[in-house]
């Protein structure tokens, strides 16, 4: 019984090829069932790549999509295939969303279909260009400082003309050209602030009826206004008068915005308060040096030669200068002052006395407050080292 007779072995061999022969027949029905799956799989992936394909040479050469309008009871829907890409992605929540003809014109901003209602008639696929300003960006930031040196202008110049050299005959081509570029960028930041954005709940508005009703409804747009008065047309009835543009230093508003705006985000803001403080300074003893030479070229005092005796041969310069030492002089309290001899004098110097000993405390206390940050920085400087 041990050993295997040849009709034995035969039997052994048949059965081995059997089972040889069906397990390569059962591996390439495997291999065959697999390999439909992959060319199923790659059909299905070809046929979803064939609307994206479509879509991507759609917007690629800019084709109009098919716009199909359905009614229902109130109104109507707009369906694109914005919608339709919507509905396949919200399908598996089974929720339906319909965007209105309104709805989907402003997802699309100002673009709009020829001929469509509510549309402005720009081609489909054309550029959205709209030009709406960021409250906090740069470019308004830059645009308050031009704003700025315009109204620092006519805030020097418009009473240096009144007291020592109005307009003449030479001149009057020069100061035409500053008042009148100085009034266009007036008239240029009123478009500006209709462009401008504004928050409103947190939110940056950039619609452009809403910026425009917003800003025309505003105190700001008034002021504006004020500051464009066309009082120089009165020119040609009382001659040239510069404090007739005495409304354009309405616009100081926008100067102490930009100076506030640059001293919170300035590197150095001490050095800047040091020097917003001196320009300060500078333009009070401007003023009140025209404001003297103003009562003296009309004879308020009754006399011509009390502080400076060879003031009507000087020139216009040496005048102003001679001005602006004297009220330094008496708003800095340093003294030495020309004697006062009537009363309108004495009352004129007890006046800039006092006023010079409250400008005095007002920059003792600016300084106190400079001197102060800085040793505070400092301290927290070494405390974090």
């Amino acid at each position: 019984m041990g050993r295997h007779t040849p009709t034995h072995h035969y039997y052994h061999q048949q059965q081995q090829q059997v089972y040889s022969v069906s397990q390569r027949y059962f591996s390439s029905s495997r291999d065959s069932l697999q390999g439909g799956y992959v060319n199923r799989g790659a059909s299905e992936l070809d046929l979803s790549r064939k609307p994206r394909r479509r879509d991507h040479l759609r917007g690629r050469f800019k084709l109009p999509y098919t716009v199909a309008l359905t009614s229902s009871r109130d109104q109507s829907h707009l369906h694109t295939p914005a919608s339709v890409n919507h509905l396949s992605n919200a399908s598996c929540n089974g929720t339906e969303t319909r965007y209105t003809a309104q709805q989907q014109q402003q997802q699309r901003g100002s673009r709009g279909f020829p001929g469509q209602p509510g549309s402005r008639g720009f081609r489909t696929g054309a550029p959205n260009w709209s030009f709406i300003f960021d409250p906090a960006g740069r470019l308004c930031y830059y645009w308050s400082m031009v704003v700025s040196l315009a109204f620092l202008y006519n805030f020097w110049v418009i009473i240096y003309r009144f007291a020592f050299q109005e307009i003449n005959g030479e001149t009057r081509w020069v100061w035409f050209c500053l008042d009148y570029f100085s009034d266009f960028l007036y008239v240029l930041d009123i478009i500006f602030h209709i462009r401008t954005g504004y928050l409103e709940d947190g939110v940056l508005q950039t619609d452009a009826t809403k910026l425009r009703n917003h800003y025309t409804n505003s105190t700001t747009f008034y002021i504006d206004i004020l500051c464009l008065l066309p009082l120089d047309f009165l020119y040609l009835s009382i001659g040239f008068n510069s404090m007739l543009r005495s409304f354009r230093l309405v616009k100081i508003y926008r100067f102490w915005a930009f100076m506030d705006r640059t001293e919170r985000h300035t590197n150095y803001p001490n050095l800047f308060r040091s020097t917003s403080l001196i320009h300060y300074l500078l333009v009070i003893f401007h003023w009140n040096g025209c404001l003297y030479h103003i009562i003296y070229k009309n004879n308020g005092f009754g006399s011509k030669n009390w502080v400076f005796s060879d003031s009507e041969t000087a020139d216009v310069v040496k005048q102003y200068l001679q001005s602006y030492y004297w009220c330094t002089l008496a708003l800095t309290t340093i003294g030495d002052l020309p004697r006062p001899r009537s009363k309108g004098e004495y009352l004129f110097v007890i006046g800039q006395l006092f006023f010079g000993l409250l400008l005095f405390a007002t920059v003792l206390g600016h300084v106190a407050n400079i001197v102060t940050s800085v040793s505070a920085a400092r301290k927290e400087f070494q405390d974090s080292v």
